[in-house]
């Protein structure tokens, strides 16, 4: 891949983003709080037990969740706004993996013109995609003992 603009591309055009989103939303789900360390002998007299509530306001306040979905929403909307042709060649270059020579031929036009296209989508979102690309690795590496 060029850039991380092409990375985020393939995500979303081979479905990878919105397993991340749901792997996110999983996450937060089973996400364990803070153990009471009441030791004392009274009870908790703030403690409401609203789960649902809970995991609603992490879903929310999730910035990597954000992130993802921002992601989605800005690609999905610049992508619904193109006509056909320009979405099969994004289509074909992003989720299948077709070389531009493939692509020109399979769409009737030049290697340059589908270049260009490409290119025109990319300057399209670019700058509202520039500021997500802070998070740069979503799996951390697990360290095992050997």
């Amino acid at each position: 891949m060029a850039d991380k603009l092409d990375k985020v591309l393939s995500d979303f055009f081979t479905g990878k983003l919105d397993v991340a989103i749901q792997l996110r939303q999983m996450e937060l789900t089973y996400i364990n709080g803070t153990l009471d360390e009441n030791i004392g002998g009274g009870r908790k007299q703030n403690d409401y037990n609203n789960p649902v509530e809970s995991h609603m306001i992490r879903e929310q306040n999730d910035p990597e969740l954000k992130r993802l979905r921002y992601q989605k929403s800005v690609i999905e909307m610049m992508f619904n706004c193109l006509i056909k042709s320009h979405q099969d060649v994004l289509i074909d270059k992003y989720g299948n993996s077709k070389g531009w020579v493939t692509i020109g031929i399979d769409n009737h036009i030049d290697e340059r013109t589908a270049r260009e296209w490409r290119d025109d989508f990319k300057d399209g979102i670019k700058s509202y995609l520039n500021s997500t690309f802070e998070i740069t690795t979503r799996f951390r590496t697990v360290y095992a003992p050997l």
